[in-house]
């Protein structure tokens, strides 16, 4: 089992906000095995069509990943049917290109009016947004736009973001220090990130507990115990009947 909730059918009413419980109890699966992020994805977006969110990564880190073959894009572009991907900082998808010898990512805004051509005349299997959300101020009606404008050539989102209860928040915590990346606004749990997802019109189907990088034996048998210690939740759902 990789999964910590596959059935949402108990708290689907409070995330639809149809009932509320200003104290509510969420119980998940325990005693899983809890991997590396980027292995999860692959396996998730292998064979399949994808359109890859936020593709690029900072630039002077990109060349140091595609040598240690850690570079998110390029693991999916080789694993999967076809992969395209899409960024709004046009320089970066310039320079990601350059570096890497892919020709398959554009710039483009996916909130836009104005669509991207090379996504709307596409059907992709799956739309991924690694490590995007949480850096985005509003991010269900950030979500709610892409849903609006790709809605209809998309089948399902894959949405990560930092988990709030990870074990080094929780460590730091006792030293009254707060450490995160000086550009995000939220940390998600696996309630608020599905909340947020049915918000922007997609449905849950499964969550999912990872690691930000492979884990040793000690932490491995920790998180299969715990897993919502780990660093990071993968979010899968698809677009809400009637609202492609």
């Amino acid at each position: 089992m990789s999964s910590i909730m596959t059935d949402f059918t108990s708290i689907f009413p409070y995330l639809a906000g149809t009932k509320f419980n200003e104290n509510i109890a969420v119980t998940y699966s325990g005693k899983m095995d809890v991997r590396y992020r980027s292995d999860v994805l692959i396996d998730m977006c292998r064979g399949k069509r994808v359109l890859h969110v936020g593709c690029c990564d900072h630039a002077p880190l990109i060349k140091k990943k595609i040598e240690h073959r850690d570079w998110l894009h390029g693991l999916i572009t080789e694993c999967s049917e076809y992969t395209l991907g899409v960024d709004i900082d046009q320089d970066a998808v310039r320079e990601a290109s350059q570096i890497s010898g892919l020709d398959n990512m554009v710039s483009g805004d996916v909130t836009s009016d104005h669509k991207i051509e090379q996504i709307s005349g596409r059907k992709f299997d799956i739309a991924l947004f690694g490590e995007v959300v949480e850096h985005i101020p509003n991010p269900a009606s950030f979500l709610g736009r892409f849903r609006e404008n790709y809605g209809d050539v998309v089948e399902r989102i894959v949405i990560t973001v930092p988990n709030a209860f990870r074990g080094g928040n929780i460590k730091r915590i006792l030293n009254n220090t707060e450490t995160i990346n000086s550009d995000h606004r939220f940390f998600f749990t696996p309630y608020t990130i599905a909340k947020v997802a049915l918000d922007a019109g997609f449905s849950p189907e499964e969550i999912q507990m990872a690691t930000f990088t492979r884990a040793g034996m000690m932490k491995t048998m920790l998180l299969r115990r715990l897993p919502l210690l780990a660093e990071d939740i993968i979010f899968t759902g698809s677009v809400t009947p009637g609202r492609a």
